[in-house]
C-alpha cells in the first residue's frame, strides 16, 4: 500500500490556478488538502491510495461484523439445507 506524507495543503483559489502542481504532489503519491476560507473541504489522493483505502475499509467492515456475530447460534448444514429447501 501507499504511504502518503504529511498533506500538502493549497486553496481553492490557487487549485484554479496550479492545477498540475497538484496532480503532480498526488502523483508522488501526497495527499493534497483543499482549503476554503482556512477550512479543509476536500482531499486529493492518487487513485491507488483510494482503491487501497476502500479495501481496507472493507476489509474493517468484515471484522466488526464478524466480531458481532462470532458468538450467534449456529445450526448445522444439513439442517438449513432441510429448512431452505422446505424439505
Amino acid at each position: 500500500m501507499n504511504t502518503a506524507t504529511l498533506p500538502y495543503t493549497i486553496s481553492v483559489t490557487d487549485l484554479r490556478r496550479k492545477s498540475a502542481f497538484a496532480l503532480k504532489e498526488v502523483r508522488n503519491n501526497n495527499i493534497v488538502l483543499v482549503i476554503q476560507n482556512s477550512v479543509p473541504k476536500a482531499a486529493l489522493v492518487s487513485l491507488d491510495y483510494l482503491k487501497n483505502l476502500q479495501s481496507v475499509y472493507e476489509n474493517f467492515v468484515d471484522i466488526v461484523s464478524f466480531n458481532n456475530h462470532k458468538n450467534d447460534p449456529t445450526i448445522s448444514w444439513e439442517k438449513a439445507k432441510k429448512e431452505l429447501l422446505c424439505e
